[in-house]
C-alpha cells in the first residue's frame, strides 16, 4: 500500500469514528454501517451505552425474596415490596382443625413499607390466620379473589382470572398484577366457594415476570397458564410455587390441594422458569410433604438448578444475581 492511500485510510477510518462519536453526543443515532466502519469495527454508541440497558438496570434493582414462613413471603420487585399470603401467629390450633406448628420468621413489626398483599384466598388459615386477617387494612392495596373482597370487604380488590390493576412505586415505575387461575384440588373437582383460589403474574417494564402460583395442585392449570404468560407476557424468569401437598381427611379423602414436590418439579420443566422460589412447605400440620422431598423431586427431574435456596427464616435471598 503506497503512503498517499495509507493516509486516505487513516484519514477515512478517524473521519467515521469522530462522526460516530459526535452523533452519539448530540443523542443522534448512527446507522450500524457507519458503526462498523468507525475505526476498524470500534465500539458502536449503542454498545457502549449498553450498561444503562434494561437488563443490567434490572440487576441492579433489587429482586429478592424472604421467606417468613408457610406461604408467607415478602419479594421485593421493581421497586415494589409484596407480600404474599400474610400469616403471623404464633403457634396454635385453630377451630377449622389446621394448626401452626412453627413461629413465624418474625412478627408483623419487621416486615417494613409494604406496598400491596397478594392473597391467594382467604378461606384457610394456614393462607391468612388471624394476624394476617388484621394487618390487611394497614396495607394500601390488598388483591385476592371475587369472593374473598365479599368477606373482608372493601379494602380488598377481587380480580377475576386475568384481570390487571398497577402499583406505581415510590420510585415511579409500575408493577403490573394480574391474576391467574389455580386449582386447589385434584382436576376436574370443583369444591365450590372454600375452593376458590387465584396465583398472579408479575409484570411491567424492567420487572421480571414472574409467576406465583396460589394454592394450585394442577399441573395441567399450572401448564395452561404458563403457556398464556409466555404468549402474553414473554418467558417467565421466576415462578413461586405453593408445595407442601397440603391434605386433610375432611376434604377429598385427604388428595393433595397443593402441589406435591413430583408435580412442583414438574411445573418447573414445563414453565422453564430462570429460578425457582417454593414456599408453602412449613410451619403447618396440614403440609405432608416437606422442603427436603422437594429437593429430591427437583434433583430426580433433572431442574435442581433452578432451586432458591430459601429458608423459612427471615433471611433475604437476590434472585438476579
Amino acid at each position: 500500500m503506497s503512503r498517499r492511500t495509507f493516509a486516505r485510510t487513516a484519514s477515512a477510518a478517524l473521519a467515521a469514528t469522530v462522526g460516530v462519536t459526535l452523533l452519539s453526543a448530540c443523542g443522534g443515532a448512527a446507522s450500524a454501517k457507519e458503526q462498523q466502519g468507525a475505526a476498524g469495527g470500534t465500539q458502536s454508541a449503542q454498545t457502549a451505552a449498553k450498561g444503562s440497558s434494561g437488563r443490567d438496570h434490572d440487576r441492579r434493582t433489587p429482586f429478592t425474596a424472604t421467606h417468613v414462613g408457610g406461604p408467607t413471603t415478602i419479594l421485593e420487585i421493581g421497586g415494589a415490596r409484596l407480600l404474599l399470603d400474610p400469616t403471623f401467629d404464633r403457634p396454635k390450633k385453630y377451630p377449622s382443625g389446621l394448626e401452626k406448628i412453627k413461629a413465624p420468621a418474625f412478627g408483623v413489626d419487621r416486615i417494613g413499607k409494604i406496598d400491596a398483599v397478594l392473597l391467594s384466598h382467604d378461606q384457610h388459615d394456614d393462607n391468612l390466620d388471624d394476624s394476617g386477617r388484621a394487618l390487611l387494612k394497614d396495607i394500601p392495596a390488598v388483591y385476592s379473589t371475587p369472593g374473598a373482597h365479599q368477606r373482608l370487604g372493601a379494602h380488598v380488590t377481587g380480580l377475576r382470572n386475568w384481570e390487571s390493576r398497577d402499583i406505581r412505586t415510590r420510585s415511579g415505575s409500575t408493577v403490573k398484577v394480574t391474576a391467574v387461575p389455580a386449582l386447589h384440588g385434584p382436576d376436574r373437582v370443583d369444591r365450590g366457594a372454600d375452593g376458590e383460589v387465584t396465583g398472579f403474574v408479575l409484570s411491567g417494564r424492567g420487572v421480571p415476570t414472574t409467576y406465583i402460583s396460589g394454592d394450585n395442585a394442577s399441573v395441567k392449570v399450572a401448564a395452561e397458564v404458563g403457556k398464556r404468560i409466555r404468549k402474553q407476557f414473554g418467558r417467565i424468569d421466576t415462578a413461586v410455587l405453593f408445595a407442601g401437598a397440603a391434605r386433610t381427611p375432611a376434604i377429598l379423602d385427604n388428595a393433595p390441594l397443593t402441589l406435591t414436590s413430583q408435580n412442583a418439579a414438574r411445573v418447573a420443566a414445563d414453565l422453564d422458569p430462570r429460578k425457582v422460589v417454593a414456599v408453602h412447605t412449613d410451619s403447618w400440620n396440614i403440609y405432608s410433604e416437606d422442603m427436603k422431598s422437594l429437593v429430591k423431586a427437583f434433583r430426580e427431574r433433572g431442574v435442581a438448578d433452578k432451586l432458591v435456596n430459601l429458608r423459612p427464616d427471615g433471611s433475604t435471598k437476590w434472585l438476579n444475581r
